[in-house]
């Protein structure tokens, strides 16, 4: 039996601060993968669309806001035996809307001193350690 590959995704996510320096994150529901783990809001990037495209659409679906999506900040790769994930992160800003979790995930503001202490996917975790390190210098 010749195995199977794994899934391939791209996916984008959203690093939004507010005026405090918080950022903003949501929880993963139940049921699906990585269930109850934070992370920055985003997710897949739908054929024909481009990245920015796709941030705006699932800020917009998942959370309820118009954003303005910024430059890109980083990427991570993420593989399992089930899936190959290119992250790429990108700096947003909240045009409209008050962000609420229209899936029934919990959606918070975290400082960066919070931040550290949450479980995040492991795709996350570099990004939130640079995150982290800046916000508690800055």
């Amino acid at each position: 039996m010749v195995p199977r590959s794994p899934e391939r995704r791209l996916v984008v996510a959203a690093v939004v601060r507010d005026a405090g320096g918080r950022f903003l994150v949501a929880r993963r529901a139940p049921g699906q993968h990585l269930e109850g783990l934070w992370e920055f809001p985003g997710g897949a990037v739908e054929a024909g669309e481009t990245a920015e495209e796709a941030l705006t659409r699932e800020l917009r679906e998942e959370l309820g806001v118009a954003a303005d999506v910024g430059d890109p900040i980083t990427f991570s790769w993420h593989r399992d035996p089930s899936r190959e994930i290119l992250l790429l992160f990108y700096r947003a800003r909240l045009a409209s809307g008050v962000p609420r979790g229209l899936q029934g995930q919990e959606v918070r503001w975290v400082t960066p001193a919070e931040l550290a202490t949450l479980q995040t996917p492991p795709a996350d975790a570099e990004l939130v350690r640079i995150l982290v390190e800046e916000g508690l210098k800055g």
